[in-house]
This record gives structure tokens, sequence and C-alpha cells, in this order.
């Protein structure tokens, strides 16, 4: 009757949250450069009935990736992004992800959560959808994946399936709709790198911004980031109409007519700026690789917006012809500026 003695020793189930959970350490997570993703080439499905074999997988669950860097990972809407995990549990579930265990051919929805102090996922905390486009299995026994940011979510419910290694899998709560793009004007104008092109368009070029603002019609940006400008302009305050009159001209050849994503540049394509310059994009490296325009290389590619979209670039493009040649602009900036004198 050992199973009635107080000496027996008795089982206490831990309630409480399980620690030092394994988690996803010093990765960096890098935008996507030589890709494309104007038409979202990812399929977003909720029948997940089938993965995993040794516990039921409820429909409407995501697995789990726990970061514990210094920052949440936090990829945009529809962003392209590669990190590398070789932590086993990530593994093993990107195999499986890789063999077709997904929702999607060769990938997936997980959510990536950010917890510093690996503690696991609670019900309440935020975390970001992506779907898995692809894997890449590395010699080393890690494997670098590649996915496209979706919506924000915010979790349910959360536990551990058996045989999955400890992986904590989740039902959350997503908003119903996707975040709407701003014109190309306003996403300058809201992110740091490309405010100082904003200003510098609103103070001296007010026809491009009018463009860029929404003014009708899709345009293509080619962005020089804001430590460009900075090293070119400085802290400089254009007062002199000629100088004005220059940045203005220096600006426009930034802007081309048309909506142009990546998927639509090729080696030696030619494009014509607003103000007639053109433009040759190459690729140093097959197939998409080293992107440049005019011998710049473009940092950044795809920042999709309502009206066009934004490729960033390090450096400043000349325009050709020079600016005193104003009869070479092209409409609709050369219709504004015969409106500002009058003649319209």
């Amino acid at each position: 009757r050992l199973w009635q003695s107080e000496s027996c020793p008795q089982l206490t189930p831990h309630a409480q949250p399980a620690q030092n959970v394994p988690t996803i350490r010093t990765v960096k997570i890098r935008p996507v450069r030589n890709t494309a993703e104007q038409v979202p080439h990812c399929v977003w499905s909720d029948s997940v009935m089938h993965l995993g074999t040794e516990d039921s997988w409820p429909a409407h669950a995501i697995p789990l990736f726990v970061f514990c860097g210094d920052g949440p990972p936090r990829p945009a809407y529809r962003e392209q992004i590669k990190f590398t995990v070789s932590e086993d549990k990530y593994v093993n579930y990107g195999l499986r992800l890789r063999c077709g265990g997904g929702d999607r051919h060769a990938g997936g929805t997980i959510g990536l959560l950010h917890s510093p102090n690996r503690q696991e996922a609670l019900p309440g905390e935020e975390g970001q959808l992506v779907t898995v486009t692809d894997i890449l299995v590395m010699p080393s026994g890690s494997i670098v994946v590649s996915c496209v940011g979706d919506l924000p979510f915010r979790v349910q419910r959360t536990w551990m399936p058996r045989g999955f290694g400890g992986l904590q899998v989740a039902t959350v709560m997503v908003e119903p709709t996707a975040p709407s793009l701003d014109h190309i004007y306003d996403t300058c104008e809201s992110e740091s790198l490309l405010a100082r092109f904003s200003r510098l368009v609103q103070d001296n070029a007010p026809g491009i911004a009018a463009l860029l603002a929404g003014g009708g019609g899709h345009y293509t940006l080619f962005c020089p980031t804001a430590d460009i400008l900075d090293a070119a302009f400085g802290s400089l305050q254009l007062t002199d109409e000629s100088a004005k009159a220059e940045a203005e001209a220096l600006l426009a050849c930034h802007v081309v007519r048309g909506k142009v994503p990546c998927e639509a540049l090729y080696n030696g394509r030619a494009l014509c700026a607003i103000d007639g310059t053109q433009l040759i994009v190459t690729f140093g490296k097959f197939p998409r690789g080293d992107p440049r325009v005019n011998g710049i290389p473009i940092e950044h590619l795809d920042v999709m917006c309502a009206n066009g979209v934004i490729h960033t670039i390090s450096g400043l493009l000349t325009p050709r012809p020079g600016p005193t040649r104003r009869g070479s602009l092209e409409p609709p900036l050369a219709d504004f500026r015969a409106s500002r004198r009058g003649c319209v």
C-alpha cells in the first residue's frame, strides 16, 4: 500500500509559462533586393489540417518562430525577407514545409514573435504573419528561409503538439483587411531614409510633389537615400529662382512615368524620366543581381505605393538633357510649368 503512504513522492503539474524556450538567436533579417512582389505569388489558405501526424493540427493554427534579438522582426506587408535558422526544432519544421507539409508549395504560413527573456508565447502577445515561399537547406544543417510579410496578429491560445520538438503553435486573431498603400510622396515622407527627398521636392518642385502625391497616373521613383542627399545639399537653403530650377531639374530626372517594378526590369532596359533623361537599367550578375540605373547601385527594389513604385538608389542621377533645355520636358511636368507661367 505504498501508493497511499505519505512518504510516496507526489507529482505536481507545472502551471507556469515554460522558461528557456529555444529561440532564434543572432539572426539578421534582410530585405530581398533581387526579386519582385508586385503580383503576390503566395496562396493564402487555412487548410493546414493535414500537418503533423503525431498530433492533430487544428485549422487556423500557425507555428510560432520565436526571436530573442534586440527588437521584434516586423517585415512590411508584402515585403520579401530572408533569414537563416540553425535551431533544431525550427530546422525540422522547415524541412517539413520544404517537403510539402505546409499550406503552400514548398512553404506555408508561420508567425514571427519576439521574446527577449526566452519565454513561451502567451495569449495577448502580438506578432507578424509571414508566408514562407522557399527554404534552402545548407550543408551546415541550417536553413535559409525566404518569406513575404503578411498581417500582424494577436495570440489567442497556444500549445506544443507532440512530435514537433517543442515547437509552439497558436490560434491567432488577424486584422480582417490588409493595410492600404500610401502614395509615393506620402511613403517618402513617412520613411526616414526617404523623407529628405520629399522635403526637397516640396520646397523646390511642387509640381513633382503634386504628381507623386496622387496627381493622376502611375510613376516610378528612383529615390536617393537621405545620406546621399545630405552629402549633396547639406543644410543649403535654395532661395534663388535659378537654383530652384536646377534643383527641380535634378529631382525630375529621378521620376519615370508608369509603374515599373523589378519584374518588369531587365538588363539594358531604357526608361525615360519626365524631363527626358534616358535611364538605363543594368544587372551585374545573372539573373538580377547587382541592379543599377545609369551605373548607380539600386539598394532596395519594389517599395509598392498606391500610385506606383519606389526603388531606392545610393547616388544622384544626372539630368540629361541639362537643366537649360526646357523644351525637352515631357508632360505632365511641362504642362504644370506652363500653368505656373499662365500659358495654359
